[in-house]
């Protein structure tokens, strides 16, 4: 694959028309949103491997039920209109379940039977939002194929580069560095091409050749809503794994102050009872 000359770069920023500007334009509050949640907890993240596996699995669920549902378009005969549309810019060197997989694998000793299933309340309704709102408006899946695989290429490097920092992460293995290490869990952010840039580049290019005149200005409203609504399941996922893990340290804190307090009570209770059995010996002998 090879560099796109300027004049092939399509669409220009300035592309008001071009349907993946109308859903950067349209969605930049629900994006700063999930921008800010991502920033803040990654933070965390970075310095605690199982938090960071369990944000992967949630978006392993989300990547694989977009990736089902665009296969099953691709291989319908004959084709609907999404499946036409998909055929013309859809590039499987940018789907990311298998790398995933291999993320997970890695990080739960592979064990797939540990990451296989959506587990969270957060993770099952945003899958079964999915299928439901693919089989009521199958172009809305549109909205997917732009912001989930896009937001890789946009912020992706920036993470992975934090991830290859993270000393806490990662074991320590002999003879590598922690950014050798890091490959075998970082593969949601690597793309099996020369360049990642110039396959962002076209990828773009060709969504915005096959959507411009096919779709309807209704279909862009449904696909532009749908992207709005990614972002916040998005958000609300990564909201969902803060309270898991807080309300396992709250459980563990309760169950420390609840044993703690109950031999301190039978401390305070010994001492109280040695006070006033000597208070009655006292008056006793006195």
């Amino acid at each position: 694959m090879s560099k796109l000359n300027q004049h092939e770069i399509i669409p220009l920023p300035t592309d008001i028309g071009a349907l993946g500007n109308r859903i950067n334009i349209n969605t930049r509050k629900e994006h700063d949103v999930v921008d800010k949640t991502v920033s803040l907890k990654f933070a965390v993240a970075l310095r605690d491997g199982k938090i960071y596996r369990q944000g992967i699995q949630g978006f392993y669920h989300v990547f694989k039920t977009i990736e089902i549902l665009i296969n099953q378009e691709l291989q319908q005969k004959p084709r609907s209109k999404t499946g036409d549309l998909l055929a013309s810019f859809w590039d499987e060197k940018i789907s990311r379940t298998e790398p995933l997989t291999r993320d997970l694998l890695y990080f739960y000793d592979n064990d797939p039977k540990k990451f296989e299933a959506p587990i969270r309340e957060e993770q099952i309704d945003f899958v079964n939002h999915i299928y439901k709102v693919h089989q009521e408006k199958p172009h809305v899946l549109l909205a997917y194929c732009h912001v989930m695989y896009l937001a890789l290429f946009a912020g992706g490097k920036v993470l992975r580069s934090s991830l290859a920092k993270a000393t806490g992460l990662f074991p320590q293995v002999d003879g590598q560095t922690t950014e050798q290490v890091s490959l075998y869990g970082t593969n949601l952010f690597q793309f099996d091409v020369e360049d990642d840039q110039v396959l962002r580049q076209s990828y773009k290019r060709e969504y915005e050749l096959a959507t411009r005149n096919a779709l309807t200005e209704q279909e862009k409203l449904d696909i532009i809503e749908e992207a709005k609504e990614i972002y916040k399941r998005n958000a609300e996922m990564i909201r969902g794994i803060e309270r898991h893990n807080r309300e396992k340290i709250t459980g563990k804190l309760s169950y420390k102050v609840a044993v703690y307090g109950y031999y301190i009570g039978l401390i305070l209770a010994s001492i109280a009872l040695l006070y006033f059995t000597r208070r009655i010996l006292n008056h006793l002998i006195f």
